[in-house]
């Protein structure tokens, strides 16, 4: 963990977040942030379960990185290592997302996208069926020149192809 007692609780599982953090580009002082690796990462869902209450969000960046932290594990120790890593991810994100609604706290899972030649910025097929059956707001976030731009691709009450932007601004 990198920070202390923050609202915010950040599982950096491609340590992007942290870089950004240690190199000044983020500023983030209500943040608890965790590096997981294949050690230590169910420790550390462990602590954030016990102690998300109270908290502001959850975000779990990114479940790419999850299948990459444990593809080792599971080719030396299971044949198909593909579909247990998709049962364990299932089965960590229902354990956060169960907690989060009993305490009230919202949990974001990210996903990143691969440029693909043919047919442009496609989601994994594994996030994707998690995430795209699962998920209660889908969200799509691209930077645009000077501005970060969120189309609502799905949720309850806000409709489909909403956009709202935000205005980016050089840190100080």
């Amino acid at each position: 963990m990198l920070a202390g007692q923050g609202n915010t609780v950040y599982f950096d599982l491609d340590t992007a977040f942290s870089a950004y953090l240690a190199a000044g580009l983020v500023k983030a002082q209500h943040a608890d942030v965790y590096l997981p690796s294949e050690g230590r990462f169910m420790d550390m869902l462990k602590d954030v379960l016990a102690r998300m209450e109270g908290r502001s969000i959850v975000i779990f960046d990114s479940i790419n990185s999850l299948y990459t932290m444990y593809y080792s594990y599971y080719l030396r120790n299971e044949r198909a290592g593909g579909g247990n890593i998709n049962h364990l991810l299932s089965v960590l994100l229902m354990l956060l997302v169960r907690q989060g609604v009993s305490l009230g706290v919202p949990v974001l899972v990210t996903s990143m996208l691969r440029f693909r030649k043919e047919g442009g910025w496609k989601q994994s097929p594994a996030s994707r069926r998690l995430l795209q059956k699962k998920s209660a707001t889908r969200l799509q976030v691209e930077r645009v020149e000077n501005e970060i731009v969120v189309q609502v691709l799905g949720h309850e009450k806000i409709p489909a192809g909403t956009l709202l932007s935000f205005e980016i601004t050089a840190l100080r």
